[in-house]
């Protein structure tokens, strides 16, 4: 099958061009720069971004499928407007496109934080409200793109459904990603302190199985969460030191303190052009990220499943240290 892919050299998206040859696909992915992250792939190039309509229509033209990963991930608010521009009016203009180029099924990443964290103490599935009115910029534009990817899908004729992974890890994390710099991070012993809370954490490899499988299966219109296992950030500096051998930080800050420096890193920051050690939105991340994030819906419709995180980190770390990072 001819597939189009926008963010292949992202995250999630190269480890998901690596599924999809596999399978024997023929792959055309949209690319703003070079990547080591596709290096050696046999893919087709296309050169342009989201707001190119050239490119998007040779990206698209004579394809049966797209995967939409191409995104702005932020903990820094809205970026001067460029979250909100390539999140929402970048996912409006690919999907304008691929419906003129005749592309039957879409499958558009959001994440979970599309959907509102609130309440914590209860079941967290798709039926959960939207994160339009969220603290985060980040979130409040993944909800806004994907409640319009999922209309789309029915004001159009065309197939659209709706990935929404946690937190994700493992191999293949080349630039590497907020995620993989806190393992480097933690192995490194650049981390001097836990904060509170936690986070639900899955596998890249487990999530792009579900996104192959979501070329046939999976309904139009709705959206999968993607889960695997929560874990407080104590217990992840514990497992990380179990694998590793790296010694843990023991002590939890409390919230109250970190917001309280907060101005102190923002001015470190940007005095020496570095990112901040933390962020008030990675705090609130966090804070309330749900230990009852429900992946029943995607195991049950899209042959989903998770591994066990130790597996995941283990395999992170290994794929770091025969790649250089560590």
């Amino acid at each position: 099958m001819k597939i189009a892919v926008t963010g292949a050299s992202g995250r999630i998206g190269n480890v998901l061009a690596r599924r999809l040859l596999e399978a024997g696909h023929e792959l055309r992915v949209l690319a703003r720069r070079e990547s080591r992250a596709l290096a050696g792939l046999p893919v087709q190039l296309v050169r342009g971004d989201l707001f190119d309509e050239e490119a998007l229509a040779e990206l698209t033209i004579e394809c049966e499928a797209l995967y939409h990963l191409a995104a702005v991930i932020s903990i820094q608010g809205g970026k001067g407007g460029e979250v909100r521009k390539v999140n929402v009016e970048g996912t409006r203009k690919i999907l304008e496109i691929s419906s003129q180029q005749g592309v039957r099924r879409v499958v558009y990443f959001s994440s979970v934080h599309a959907f509102s964290e609130f309440p914590l103490d209860v079941p967290f599935d798709e039926t959960r409200p939207l994160a339009f009115n969220s603290r985060m910029v980040y979130d409040q534009t993944k909800a806004e793109a994907m409640d319009m990817a999922l209309r789309f899908a029915a004001e159009k004729n065309m197939e659209v459904l709706a990935l929404c992974p946690t937190g994700v890890l493992g191999p293949f994390d080349f630039e590497p990603s907020l995620s993989g710099k806190m393992l480097l991070d933690f192995y490194r012993q650049k981390i001097p302190m836990l904060v509170p809370g936690g986070f639900d954490w899955v596998d890249v490899r487990d999530v792009t199985d579900a996104a192959a499988n979501a070329l046939h299966k999976g309904r139009s219109g709705e959206a999968y969460l993607l889960s695997g296992n929560y874990v407080p950030m104590t217990g992840l500096a514990e497992l990380i030191n179990k694998i590793t051998g790296k010694p843990a930080p023991k002590l939890v800050a409390p919230d109250w303190l970190l917001r309280l420096g907060l101005p102190f890193v923002y001015g470190y920051s940007k005095l020496t052009g570095k990112p901040p050690l933390y962020t008030g939105e990675a705090l609130d991340t966090l804070r309330y990220g749900s230990k009852l994030i429900s992946c029943e819906k995607a195991r049950r419709e899209l042959g989903y499943s998770a591994r066990p995180l130790e597996d995941t980190i283990a395999e992170a770390y290994d794929w770091f240290w025969q790649n250089g990072y560590l």
